[in-house]
């Protein structure tokens, strides 16, 4: 006889659980690194992410100082863990026009995913988020179906499906 418990369906992906509306900026209003990087803090902090944006901002410049967390092709993925972070997020971003992110093939960065976690000794959630955002862009037609999404939904689902396979 069935318990009658009904199991709810896992997420296919760790990133599924972390995407929100309230952070994503379907265009960004800055167009250099540092200034780019400011906006989507703010958005953090907003969204209650964070109620320490300054020392978020420069944990993400120390972290960009040690080398550019722009991949190429297009994306940058810029992250960082402080005990200042109240959860783990993921801001989605994106720039028509592009941000010179010093990427290593020198390409314009279109799209942004910005990654912070609390600090922990081992965090392999934040790992895996890390793994499957970098994942859901290797494909070029991803990217493309990324850039061209109308709104969020078809953003979080184009993400979702890059992620997962």
């Amino acid at each position: 006889m069935a318990s009658g418990i009904i199991d709810a369906p896992k997420p296919a992906t760790v990133v599924e659980q972390f995407l929100r509306l309230d952070l994503f900026i379907p265009e960004l209003r800055s167009h250099k690194k540092a200034s780019v990087l400011e906006e989507m803090v703010g958005a953090l902090a907003r969204a209650g992410v964070t109620r320490n944006p300054e020392v978020v901002l420069q944990l993400l410049y120390e972290r960009e100082a040690l080398g550019s967390t722009a991949i190429g092709k297009g994306v940058a993925v810029p992250h960082g863990r402080s005990v200042l972070i109240g959860e783990r997020a993921v801001l989605c971003a994106r720039s028509s026009e592009g941000v010179d992110f010093d990427a290593p093939d020198g390409a314009p960065v279109r799209l942004l995913f910005l990654l912070v976690a609390p600090s922990m000794e081992r965090d392999p959630i934040y790992l895996k988020l890390l793994a499957e955002v970098v994942r859901a862009v290797r494909l070029s037609k991803n990217r493309q179906l990324l850039l061209k999404a109308r709104n969020f939904g078809a953003v979080r689902e184009a993400l979702l499906h890059g992620a997962a396979h």
